[in-house]
């Protein structure tokens, strides 16, 4: 049986009167529908760590609660308790997942998908691939229009050539980052 996992795309906020409410962003929005046309019942799916950007809650508690909404027969799996950073990245998603995934006695997954925005694709793949994920397929999908305010943290995301330049740097620094945990792993 295949795993999917959603890595984690941000979150956004609308305006009500009086004050901001926090939301997902359009784009993991986008990506949680992509999945939920995809996912039966009966598979797995996993949300990796996210950030909470000051909001109520952080990224895949509000993406379960998406997921959950839609569709409450599904299996999802969300870790708590697993943040050992102030902000979580690409590599922080995979390598806190595979901690909390070991811990629960369910690693390694076996075949996995992974769900992400679209110029995220690449950097999610590798990282995951790195961290020891059998990474088989990467479904990467953008919203047809965007109509939230992106959480300041992630402005780029709202412009795909400044994304894509962002997500190059990224994967280099998270490949650094993957290579000095490799060694202290030593």
């Amino acid at each position: 049986m295949v795993s999917h996992i959603i890595v984690t795309e941000g979150l956004a906020y609308v305006v009500e009167p009086g004050r901001r409410k926090c939301c997902l962003s359009d784009y993991f929005e986008a990506v949680l529908d992509r999945l939920l046309k995809t996912v039966t019942a009966n598979e797995l799916v996993f949300i990796s760590p996210g950030n909470s950007f000051d909001c109520e809650f952080s990224e895949e508690e509000y993406a379960v609660q998406y997921l959950l909404s839609q569709r409450p027969n599904l299996n999802v799996f969300v870790p708590s308790n697993v943040r050992d950073r102030v902000y979580l990245d690409t590599f922080d998603n995979a390598r806190l997942l595979r901690i909390w995934l070991q811990k629960q006695g369910l690693w390694p997954l076996g075949k996995v998908t992974l769900y992400c925005n679209a110029p995220h694709l690449f950097r999610s793949w590798l990282l995951f691939r790195l961290c020891g994920f059998n990474v088989q397929q990467v479904v990467g999908c953008r919203p047809e229009k965007v109509s939230r305010i992106i959480i300041s943290r992630l402005w780029f995301y709202d412009y795909f050539v400044i994304q894509i330049l962002y997500e190059f740097l990224g994967t280099f620094y998270d490949f650094m980052r993957w290579f000095l945990w490799m060694s202290l792993k030593k």
